[in-house]
């Protein structure tokens, strides 16, 4: 059965993901060209595009990995996706969690010189917000 879906395999299943794996690709490296994307985070949309390329080219892998586990291309290629999805899901959970704990570690430490400036200047009043200087 796995060898009709190989004769099965036409141009433009071929070409549809190897068309978004190079999109995927030139937008990664696009944005960290301009400095809107790090590095880290771009690598896992280079290895996803990687990967759809090498499924692209070679829908064998893919096919005879299938025919391995024992299940239909749609669903292995719904789960892979929605794994690679997940562990993107929680490698950004991971970021924006210690960048709120370095937030939160900041503000206190600015609390803290600012408590420690008003003691040692002995001002009495409260630090001016740079904002109410606009008004």
């Amino acid at each position: 059965m796995i060898a009709a879906l190989v004769q099965d395999v036409t141009v433009a299943q071929r070409l549809v993901p190897l068309a978004a794996a190079a999109a995927i690709a030139l937008a990664s490296i696009e944005l960290i060209r301009r400095r809107k994307l790090r590095e880290e985070y771009a690598i896992l949309w280079l290895v996803a595009s990687f990967a759809m390329l090498v499924v692209a080219v070679f829908p064998r892998l893919l096919l005879w990995f299938c025919d391995a586990v024992g299940v239909h291309y749609i669903t292995v290629a719904l789960i892979l996706g929605l794994s690679f999805l997940t562990l993107v899901i929680l490698h950004l959970a991971v970021a924006v969690s210690r960048g709120a704990d370095d937030t939160r570690k900041m503000a206190q430490r600015i609390a803290l010189l600012e408590k420690q400036l008003q003691d040692a200047t002995g001002d009495q009043a409260a630090p001016s917000d740079p904002s109410d200087d606009q008004q």
